[in-house]
């Protein structure tokens, strides 16, 4: 089953105004596994609903096609690797957006911790 296609950055105006969240500029590594593929990447910015995945790995899967996003986030003190379940909202020639789906309460917190401290 096929996906929807690609929205480009001039389409995604309307979408960009009904963010629930701030986003928060970073520089970070990550990994985007879908299916057997594993891609490492670079985070752009990020916050508690999604993150834009900076470049355009090769291989990134269809929008709306689910993916995982792997983060070593630290919090407490304590440094985790975490998952987070994600789709693909927004393909771009700049980079991937990501909308997270539901996250563990430690994974979670861990993000709040970023996304706040930051």
């Amino acid at each position: 089953m096929k996906g929807l296609p690609a929205m480009h950055e001039d389409e995604m105006g309307a979408m960009n105004d009904r963010r629930d969240s701030q986003r928060i500029p970073v520089a970070m590594d990550a990994v985007l596994n879908y299916q057997a593929q594993v891609m490492v990447c670079s985070i752009r910015d990020i916050s508690l609903n999604g993150a834009f995945i900076q470049g355009t790995p090769a291989g990134v899967p269809y929008f709306n096609a689910p993916v995982e996003l792997g983060l070593t986030l630290t919090s407490g003190g304590e440094t985790k690797q975490h998952r987070f379940p994600a789709k693909i909202c927004r393909i771009t020639d700049n980079g991937v957006g990501l909308t997270f789906g539901d996250v563990g309460m430690d994974a979670y917190f861990s993000l709040v911790n970023l996304v706040y401290n930051a």
